[in-house]
């Protein structure tokens, strides 16, 4: 939210916000203590209208809003006519409706096009499509992280016009000789990429077309980002497409609940949220049934690390009950049968090249299934890991691929076979200090925010008492939209009754009408 409400003091011209009386002393004394440079001085406090804000937040999202609106003058001349016809030449046993029409007519009218949906939904189906279409157009995809910007390369029909990277790296100042002017921009959770960063990268990049593609319930920026949500308004409602069919799931009763969290705005609502629960037996009590694997393919979400019934603990408890062989290395313990989820270091351990898409990612899901040691006592000891992995790989090109894949399960999928080292190499010229870490975590349980992206057949979300008050509306959401086929949420009936009456989208209506003041 923007714009804070102030009430008057009684009897007083100055300003109150709940426990504080006199604001206006209260922000004197603040922005009188910020530096006297541009960062500091951008972050004064303002009351104006009866609200206090902070200036930069404010002036980064007038400014984006201008940037998007400025292109929603005119379209692509006859671009609905050639989408139409493009469509029916293709194979898109996958476009839905919904899709067809924002195909067609997204461009007609605007060169910007926002593009809303929730989990599952097929956003980046349609970027896709979308990318298909423009082929012969010069693209660049931008995303705020290195997994989201892997996730474009591995499902993005691309061509050698085409370029990926991260937010960071294209506003970076120091990136001199970086190429920033292409005929389509495309960036990608939206919802996650700060006002600011926003901002610098508009102000960068040139570009013919501007895609903008996220979704406003789920894990938000870390830093203030409220422009995502607030530009659709502004703009033109043929520019905007919000995809509704989800297609994670086939069970009713959990789209029902997605649904009514998605909308929940008000006690009938939420009472409606709380009787979806009841009935599709989703909530439980919090006890020792949770480490009862309830299917194969499971996952256990939770907020925090520690704690009797925290990540790190349960994933202690998971293991404990895994009855197969078992190796340390340093104080971590892996077991044959122990699920896992490759973490951050996994782009970088399995393939020399950046420029290359990674074939083992961080969030990826694999399954121990065997290890042994290589060379004990010796300078180049290793630990050989066998992992069993989710998806099937084509054994086509293996150069400069730091795994061998060594077999298939009986579901078709691969089995890899990889070695980390116990010791970093003596060599200064040998880039292989990467292969000393252990480039996945266990994962019997991880953290709500590690799942966004994954989807698991049986999800068990575990909500304390110490943790309710940092479950967010966006952080629940999330959570319950990871599930396929069963959910189950372990938490008190207090618990329950205390998130379900204080979660709810942010409403952001104020914050919407004194922008439009702001906004011609």
């Amino acid at each position: 939210i923007l714009f804070t409400p102030l009430e008057k003091a009684e009897g007083s011209d100055s300003h109150k916000y709940k426990y504080f009386d006199d604001v206006e002393t209260l922000v004197r004394i603040y922005n009188s203590k910020l530096y006297d440079n541009g960062t500091q001085q951008a972050r004064k406090l303002i009351i104006k209208n009866e609200h206090i804000f902070i200036e930069s937040y404010k002036n980064d999202t007038v400014s984006i809003i201008q940037t998007v609106k400025s292109l929603t003058t005119n379209g692509i001349p006859n671009h609905a006519n050639t989408a139409k016809r493009w469509i029916d030449t293709q194979d898109n046993s996958d476009l839905s409706d919904e899709k067809k029409d924002a195909l067609i007519n997204l461009f007609d009218k605007s060169k910007v096009a926002l593009i809303y949906g929730a989990a599952g939904t097929g956003k980046t189906t349609l970027i896709n499509y979308i990318s298909t279409f423009f082929k012969d157009y010069s693209r660049l995809y931008l995303a705020h992280t290195n997994p989201a910007v892997n996730n474009l390369k591995r499902k993005v029909n691309a061509s050698s016009k085409c370029n990926f990277m991260t937010i960071t790296k294209f506003i970076n100042p120091y990136a001199k000789d970086l190429k920033r002017d292409y005929d389509i921009l495309i960036i990608d959770e939206c919802s996650t990429v700060n006002n600011q960063d926003m901002r610098e990268l508009l102000r960068l990049a040139k570009y013919k077309l501007l895609i903008l593609v996220g979704d406003i319930y789920q894990i938000e920026a870390i830093e203030f980002g409220n422009w995502f949500n607030a530009v659709r308004f502004f703009i033109p409602p043929t520019s905007v497409c919000e995809l509704k069919k989800p297609f994670r799931t086939e069970s009713k009763q959990l789209l029902d609940l997605w649904d009514n969290v998605r909308k929940m705005q008000g006690n009938n609502e939420d009472s409606d949220v709380f009787d979806r629960l009841q009935a599709g037996e989703f909530s439980a009590e919090l006890d020792t049934s949770i480490f009862t694997s309830a299917a194969k393919n499971e996952i256990i979400l939770c907020l925090n690390y520690g704690g009797l019934y925290g990540i790190n603990n349960i994933n202690h408890f998971m293991q404990e009950n895994n009855s197969g062989k078992e190796i340390y290395r340093g104080i971590q313990r892996y077991k044959i049968g122990d699920p896992i989820l490759f973490n951050d270091a996994a782009d970088s351990f399995f393939s020399s090249d950046e420029d290359e898409v990674p074939v083992i990612h961080n969030n990826m899901k694999a399954k121990i299934v065997d290890f042994a040691v290589l060379n004990e006592g010796q300078a180049n000891e290793s630990i050989q890991f066998d992992v069993e992995l989710d998806k099937p790989l084509i054994e086509l090109n293996m150069d400069n691929r730091n795994f061998n894949i060594i077999g298939t399960n009986q579901e078709g999928n691969s089995i890899i076979r990889f070695e980390v080292f116990k010791n970093k190499s003596t060599d200064e010229d040998d880039d292989e200090t990467s292969k000393t870490t252990v480039p996945f975590q266990i994962a019997y349980a991880v953290s709500i925010h590690k799942a966004q992206g994954l989807e698991y057949d049986s999800v068990k979300i575990v909500i304390t008492d110490e943790i309710d008050e940092l479950i967010t509306h966006s952080i629940f959401y999330t959570a319950i939209t990871r599930a396929k086929k069963r959910l189950k949420i372990y938490w008190s009936k207090t618990v329950e009754q205390k998130i379900l009456e204080r979660i709810k989208p942010i409403d952001n209506r104020q914050d919407i009408a004194l922008l439009k003041s702001e906004i011609v």
